[in-house]
This record gives structure tokens, sequence and C-alpha cells, in this order.
């Protein structure tokens, strides 16, 4: 009985000593289980910093590039600086720069972001039926598709027969992060209008729009733009057309359910002409000098001269009374319009073209007075409050053409169109483009597109549309 003792005894030190092992074995796979899963999590955020660096690196150059491709008027984008393009011979040197934007940008690319050049970017402009964007050609029908109804691109991206091109920002990050985004571009040469007449909303702000007030936006061409932000926390603003930006748009349920058309955020941008007071000066009666003085535009001594202006030297500024004359003005100074001049039922003809800005106060009934139907044109601001009255009774619709920013409070009511280039402050007197208070906007679109000053028939429009991303 002894002996068979000492051998279970034996035994089950045997099989303790088979478990340890077992355990271990099975607590070191665990650990190592568990250092590998730490490494892919480690790399797997490490991915996903470098994605969303190269992303924001691709975004830059996208923006960069909007920028600069809707400021160019002289040069088609995908036939380069050269202007020149061999379709018969792709290696051509005159090929070398077609869809190069770095005759726009400055520096080399890839453009670094960083000291480290941990991030940069790329910019190109391709033909849409480049097959350079494609990883299988292009079918025979999708080229005809590209044209339809006037033969089909030829798919070799060096000729654009459909005024479409593709603008592509390649992101690169560590490791070889690529992160491609393109946005579509529209063309049009021989442009000396603006804008074209498939893009002509009420209100078109080159910028951001912030909505505070209870806006209303009405008529058959009752639609607002903004080529930036745009903000409405007005708890009663309406569009009856459509609200659209191309950055965010920031709204409240109530103003998204009061949008008759299309409301969203990432939309085409909208090619907003380069205003200045000057190019405006022929349509003139009088001119408002900044020395105090009123004449004929040509100079001469105007006899008799209009009434209801009055020079204010210590701020050199002219303001209007009551009692202000019919006529188009040109004032080589801002202007304040005082009083309450015209009625609802039979508004005064006045039009103000300013080289500074134009404040609107009191209860003006104002309409157009020159055949374009330009209401006010500014170098500066434009601040329209109280209760104004720019809504002729004979559906006469007019439009307001403001070099800087515009900001809108009161219960103003304007007819016709307003377009806002949004060029950086020179004229303080408004610093962002803002809408309080009640106004009402109506246009139903009986204004002609706005002639480009000085445009030629080699001019180029580029409008950048919605993203696409790979």
């Amino acid at each position: 009985m002894k002996t068979q003792s000492i051998v279970d005894a034996r035994s089950e030190k045997g099989i303790a000593l088979v478990v340890v092992l077992l355990l271990m074995a099975v607590l070191s796979g665990l650990a190592t289980g568990f250092a590998l899963n730490g490494r892919v999590e480690v790399a797997m955020s490490e991915n996903e910093v470098y994605y969303a660096g190269a992303r924001a690196a691709a975004e830059a150059g996208m923006n960069r590039a909007t920028q600069a491709i809707r400021a160019q008027h002289d040069f088609n984008l995908l036939t380069g600086v050269d202007n020149t393009v061999d379709a018969a011979n792709p290696a051509a040197a005159v090929n070398a720069d077609n869809g190069d934007l770095g005759f726009m940008l400055t520096g080399a690319t890839p453009y670094a972001l960083d000291a480290n050049n941990q991030y940069s970017y790329a910019v190109d402009v391709f033909d849409d039926d480049d097959p350079l964007l494609y990883e299988t050609a292009l079918t025979a029908a999708q080229l005809d598709a590209m044209l339809p109804g006037a033969g089909s691109e030829d798919g070799t991206g060096f000729i654009d027969f459909n005024n479409q091109l593709i603008l592509r920002a390649t992101g690169f990050g560590p490791s070889g992060t690529v992160v491609r985004l393109s946005r579509r571009i529209t063309t049009n040469v021989n442009v000396t209008v603006i804008p074209p007449t498939e893009a002509n909303p009420a209100l078109l702000v080159d910028g951001d729009l912030d909505i505070q007030g209870n806006l209303s936006i009405l008529g058959l061409e009752g639609n607002v733009h903004a080529n930036g932000d745009m903000i409405v926390t007005g708890a009663s603003a309406s569009v009856s057309g459509d609200a659209t930006s191309s950055g965010e748009l920031e709204a409240n349920d109530n103003f998204i359910d009061n949008v008759g058309g299309t409301a969203g955020g990432n939309a085409a941008n909208i090619n907003v002409p380069e205003i200045n007071a000057s190019d405006y000066f022929g349509h003139a009666d009088f001119v408002l000098h900044d020395d105090g003085t009123i004449t004929n535009p040509d100079g001469s001594a105007c006899a008799p001269c209009p009434d209801g202006w009055e020079w204010v030297a210590a701020s050199g500024v002219w303001t209007s009374d009551n009692d202000i004359s019919a006529a188009t003005y040109y004032a080589e100074t801002s202007v304040v319009v005082n009083g309450n001049p015209g009625s609802k039922a039979t508004p005064l003809a006045v039009s103000i073209i300013s080289e500074g800005s134009v404040e609107v106060t009191g209860t003006p009934k104002f309409r157009p007075e020159n055949a374009e139907m330009y209401q006010f044109i500014t170098d500066g601001d434009l601040i329209i409050s109280g209760n104004a009255g720019l809504d002729d009774a004979t559906s006469v619709e007019g439009q307001i053409l403001v070099r800087e920013q515009l900001k809108i409070s009161g219960n103003p009511q304007f007819q016709g169109r307003i377009i806002v280039a949004n060029e950086p402050s020179v004229f303080d007197d408004v610093l962002l483009n803002e809408i309080s208070g009640n106004a009402v906007l109506t246009y139903n679109g009986t204004l002609p597109a706005i002639p480009v000053p000085g445009a030629t028939l080699t001019d180029y429009t580029y409008n950048v549309g919605g993203w696409m991303e790979q």
C-alpha cells in the first residue's frame, strides 16, 4: 500500500506540471494577442490621423484652387498658360502645362502645409473624359452621354467639347497616405455678362451670410445663395425658392420647412461680377463731389442743380432729405439717405452710385431712375434700416450691387435682385453680411444678366460645383 501511494503522488505531481504549463501557454498566447491587438489599434489610430490630415490637405488645396479659379478670366485652364494643345501628339512639349495651375499658385507642387512637410497637396484640372480619371476606359455610350445630341467627347482629355472640367486636389500624408477630392467645373468662354440666366437669385453673396431676422424672399426667382456659409437663426425666415450655400448651411427646422425649393450646403459657387462704381459713371445725371459741390457728369455747372442734398464737411458725407430730386446720382463719397421722400403709390425715381458706402434710413419710397434698373451701386457697404420701400407698385424690379458688405435691419422692402461681392473691407461701416428685422425681398427674374465692364471675346468664366471623393 505504501508503494502505491508514492506512485499516485508522483502521478498527481506530473498532472499539475502539465496543467501549469498549459496555463502558462494560454496566458502567453493571450499576452501575445493583447500585444498584437494593441499594435494594430495603434496602427489603426495612426492611419486615421494620417487620413484626416491628408484629407484636410486635399481640402486646403481644393479651397485654394477654387478661389484662384473663380478669379481667373484670361486663360483656358485645360490648355494651360500657353493656351496651346497638341491633341495629335500627347508627348508634345506644349502639353506639359495642360491642367497645371502652378501659374496661379505660388511655389512648386506639391504644396507643403507644415514645416516638416508631413502633409502636402497637389491640384490639377482634367477634361471630364480624361482617361487618367478612370480605372477603366469610358465606353462609346458614356462618351456620347457627356455631350448629348451634339456628338460625343473624344476620350483623350485634350479638348473640352462639353464645357465640363474636373478639378482634382490630392492630399498626401505620412506612410504613403493619399486622399483625392474632386469638383466639377462648368466653363464658359466669351462671356461678357454675369450671372448667367440659370444662376439669377434674388440675393447672392460672395461669402458668408447671417440671417438673424424673419427675412422673407418671395417671387418666381425667390432664391438665396451664399458662396460661403449661411447661418439662419430667424424663427420665421422663409424662402419661396432655393436656399443654398457653397459652404455649410446652418438653419433651424422651421426655416428648412419654409424653403419652397432646395435647401442645403456644398452647392456650386455662383460667379459674382467685379463691382466698381466708376464702371457705372455713364448712368449719372449729376455728380456729388467730395468737395461739397454738385455738377453735371461732364463737370459743367448744373442749372438748375438738384434739390434735397446737404454736404456734411465734418464727416465728408452727402445726406438727402424729403425734397430730393428724381435723378441718378454719382457720389465721390459715402451717402446717407434720410427722410420720407416718395410714396408707396408714387415712388420717387432715385438711384445712387457711390464710391463710398450708402446708408438708407427713414422710410423713403424709391424706384430705379435709369433704364438698367440700378437702384444702388456701392464701392463700400450698403446699410438699409427703418421701413424703406424699394418695391415699386408697378412691379418694376431694381438691382443693387454692393462691393463690400450688406446689412439690413428694420422692416424694409425691396423688389428686385441684390448682389454682394463681399470684397475685403476698406469702408468699415459693416464687417459682416447680416440681415435682421422683417425684411421682404421679392424677385420674379425679370432682370437681364449684368454686363462685365471691359470684358473681351477671350474672357472665361468658371463655376466650381459639388464635391466628389476618392
